[in-house]
């Protein structure tokens, strides 16, 4: 395998996956193993967004892997909000929902291309990579903030995910959160320590990327 793509929801995911990951991208790399990360867009409702991923991106990602035998895709859709494309309140019903699909789409002899499809998701958006980045954040903004959520940041209460706290942090430092503002405040992040803080979800991907071989 020399080729991983990742497909997420927004361009703010996508560059602040590929600042976080760099490392780890650039190991891989070395290795032989090239990742790109890859955005279904930026429409003004994101729920677009992640309903393309789920539902027409199976197909996208059979194309590829059919049609480079040395390549896997990765589908990295946010969890909230729940419900979109098809039934889901959880990482294992997603993940179930997607795979049906990409299945339903092999003959009897591409059974092997299932090894190189698999499906992730953030807990419960792309912000809760920076509630983990706690002191990064902090300095961000400027201001003082308060742990205001929930101690293990994966464990949001799904009416209040990371990214409508993050806004309202944002608005209290009377800052703009545009699509670049997570990346930036990521770049000075751990991997390690936000892998960490983030046991549920993330840090499975991640552990995938790293046992990616050649």
């Amino acid at each position: 395998m020399n080729q991983l793509i990742v497909y997420v929801e927004g361009e703010s995911d996508r560059l602040a996956l590929k600042t976080l990951l760099k490392p780890l991208v650039d190991k891989k790399g070395a290795e032989g193993i090239s990742i790109e990360f890859a955005s279904v867009g930026q429409s003004g409702n994101m729920s677009n967004n992640k309903k393309a991923l789920l539902v027409k991106y199976p197909k996208k990602a059979y194309q590829i892997i059919r049609n480079n035998r040395e390549s896997a895709v990765v589908l990295l859709p946010d969890l909230y909000p729940y419900n979109v494309g098809f039934p889901h309140v959880n990482h294992s019903q997603l993940r179930d929902g997607v795979a049906k699909s990409f299945a339903a789409l092999l003959s009897g002899h591409e059974n092997e291309l299932r090894s190189r499809f698999e499906v992730f998701c953030f807990k419960h958006d792309l912000e809760v990579l920076l509630l983990a980045a706690f002191e990064q954040l902090q300095q961000y903004l400027g201001i003082s903030i308060g742990r205001t959520w929930k101690r293990e940041v994966e464990e949001q209460d799904d009416n209040n995910p990371p990214k409508k706290i993050i806004q309202s942090l944002f608005h209290k430092a009377k800052k703009r959160y545009g699509v670049a503002t997570a990346a930036e405040i990521l770049r000075k992040a751990s991997l390690e320590d936000i892998r960490a803080k983030c046991p549920q979800s993330f840090a499975p991907f991640v552990e995938y990327i790293e046992k990616l071989k050649p």
